[in-house]
């Protein structure tokens, strides 16, 4: 299926300021994967192993916790990254 960019284009123009960020963010991971398919990161965790530990109490309580969105800037600056 062909998407006009223009349609594209109006789509991002409804979009309240809270989801601009998460449209960016989410855009520019697409970009990154079309640039570098085989040294992405995603490509690297697809050739991983499955995890079959349990969760532990933290990955639980996170789980658990609201599943509000934070913005991959808000996460660097968070964990110094």
């Amino acid at each position: 299926m062909s998407v006009a960019k223009g349609d594209l284009y109006k789509m991002i123009d409804k979009l309240s300021d809270a989801d601009t960020t998460s449209a960016f963010d989410y855009l520019q991971y697409l970009v990154t994967r079309s640039i570098q398919p085989e040294n992405g990161t995603w490509a690297q965790l697809a050739k991983l192993p499955p995890d079959n530990e349990p969760l532990n109490n933290e990955e639980r309580r996170q789980f658990a916790a609201p599943d509000d969105y934070i913005s991959i800037k808000q996460a660097e600056d968070e964990y110094d990254i």
